[in-house]
């Protein structure tokens, strides 16, 4: 199973208040809090934008280790405003993970493999490009991986298909992931792809990913 990066950050502890906020702004700084089991009490700082807007670019799940004050605390991006005109990050919310404590947390679905019902002219609809799970944080994957190189047009996967250890899967297990529809002007039955075997994604005592899905709308 894939990990997780860590990325650090330097971070400064800043001022409460929307003046201090709006300065951090003009200075390329983004005001950002950090709560949750692994701290006391919330953690007031700001970040470097340009260091923000890279680690949202990234598709994969990451942790965000902060160094501040004299010590490091592990988090999760759990929430991120932006401003409505220039998208630009304006606030971040961090949440201090703790080893003991299981944390919810969404990951991101990586499909692997070429359908053979795409190169006989089908098309691949995806609508669900992530799955909740809660879990450990030394259990959470960067992404789930989903082969689908045995689907054929009219075949989907479904979330209970998904393969996992060391985590509970939140999303619902009729969710569709993905389902390869037949060309247009033409018409068949989704079906569920029907495999017992073991998934690729499979490493060790940790399952990376699975195939998943559930049937889309005609």
């Amino acid at each position: 199973m894939k990990k997780p990066n860590v990325i650090e950050f330097e971070a400064e502890i800043r001022g409460a208040g929307s003046t201090p906020s709006k300065q951090l702004r003009n200075e390329k700084l983004v005001p950002a809090v950090v709560y949750g089991p692994g701290v006391d009490e919330n953690v007031i700082i700001s970040l470097p934008e340009i260091g923000v807007e890279k680690l949202l670019g990234v598709i994969e799940k990451e942790f965000v280790l902060i160094k501040v004050d004299g010590r490091e605390i592990k988090c999760i991006i759990q929430d991120v405003d932006f401003h409505p005109v220039t998208d630009r990050p304006i606030h971040v919310d961090l949440y201090a993970t703790r080893e003991d404590t299981p944390v919810i947390i969404t990951v991101p679905i990586r499909l692997e493999g070429v359908a053979p019902g795409i190169t006989e002219g089908g098309r691949l609809y995806q609508p669900l490009r992530e799955i909740q799970i809660k879990c450990l944080p030394e259990n959470v994957p960067a992404e789930f991986v989903v082969n689908i190189g045995k689907l054929d047009i009219g075949n989907s996967l479904k979330v209970r298909r998904i393969k996992s250890k060391n985590l509970e899967i939140l999303t619902a297990a009729e969710r569709t992931i993905v389902v390869i529809r037949p060309p247009k002007g033409t018409t068949v039955a989704i079906t569920e792809i029907d495999d017992d075997e073991d998934e690729e994604g499979a490493e060790g005592e940790d399952s990376e990913a699975a195939e998943a899905a559930a049937e889309a709308e005609a």
